[in-house]
């Protein structure tokens, strides 16, 4: 299961669109994806793919990551019901919730912050996980980059993704020596939102962009058939194929398939917390207990008796 980010804390990128046509290609190529709405803005779920959010009685991401719901991913998974899908592909999504406009503040909270996404998705059974970010280098972008094997970064042909790319690339580094993981691959810059044919000022800053060494994937242009086939609640590989926006997908999309096939991906494994045997038995108490009437209730018992210290 590859897991890939896009990111870029410079609002209005392309961002969701780069993260919706990318998972959207990959299950027309007969791949399982699953697109996880990690920006509490919801654009991905509600604007782009026609899906509601989350109701708040319901299970959610935002209570998946702050453990306040614990069962299993596949309860947090909507199917997209309107995207082309390759044989044996998925196109599922993890909606956004209201819950998520006050994650910020409670994610910081946790001991160990950084790996709570990592902790929800790891039994996830995909070919690709797509992450949408926020536009932001928070504790929710930097759980998105510690659960991933490499990025995406949507960025326009100017001058302000230039300094922008710098201060990602900082975060990046800061997250992977944060929570001791190996270096985040960068699978590539897609530029987009640029008027054809390209402005000269356009052109040198994409000439700036080459410097970083990044591989740059196919553009993705402005195109009035994004807003299209938003309306409509479809991606755009599936209301409008033939186009040039839609193309680019599927190329992004190939590049994505083609990186884990030469390098397979690894299992991210979260930093060792510390496992207290108390608050385990304790939890299985309540839980068993609130099934069956209390007739467990001393399952607390089990616990090994701490022997008396010697005043």
């Amino acid at each position: 299961m590859q897991i890939t980010s896009v990111v870029n804390q410079k609002g209005g990128v392309g961002k969701t669109s780069l993260s919706v046509g990318a998972a959207a290609a990959l299950a027309e190529r007969g791949r399982r994806v699953l697109l996880i709405d990690l920006d509490p803005q919801g654009h991905a779920t509600t604007e782009l793919l026609g899906l509601d959010e989350v109701a708040p009685d319901m299970p959610s991401l935002a209570k998946a990551l702050t453990k306040v719901w614990k069962g299993p991913i596949e309860e947090l998974v909507v199917r997209h019901p309107r995207s082309n899908l390759g044989r044996g592909g998925a196109f599922d999504v993890i909606p956004t919730s209201p819950g998520m406009f006050d994650l910020i503040r409670r994610l910081d909270q946790f001991r160990v912050p950084g790996w709570q996404l990592a902790r929800v998705i790891q039994f996830a059974n995909y070919d690709h996980i797509i992450i949408d970010c926020p536009p932001a280098l928070d504790v929710l972008t930097n759980n998105a980059l510690a659960a991933s094997h490499g990025i995406l970064v949507p960025v326009q042909p100017d001058r302000t993704s230039i300094r922008a790319l710098r201060l990602l690339s900082d975060q990046v580094r800061y997250v992977e020596q944060t929570v001791g993981r190996p270096p985040i691959a960068y699978y590539g810059l897609v530029p987009g939102l640029y008027r054809r044919p390209i402005s000269h000022y356009a052109a040198a800053a994409l000439q700036e962009l080459y410097a970083f060494g990044i591989p740059m994937l196919s553009h993705v242009p402005l195109g009035v058939v994004m807003n299209e086939a938003a309306a409509h609640g479809v991606p755009v590989t599936t209301y409008a194929p033939e186009t040039l926006q839609a193309l680019s997908f599927r190329e992004i999309a190939e590049t994505l398939d083609g990186y884990l096939r030469n390098h397979p991906a690894a299992a991210i494994v979260p930093a060792d917390e510390e496992f207290v045997f108390e608050d385990f038995i304790t939890e299985v108490s309540v839980t068993r207990s609130a099934k069956d009437n209390g007739a467990r209730k001393k399952l607390y018992d089990l616990m090994p008796k701490k022997p008396n210290r010697p005043r």
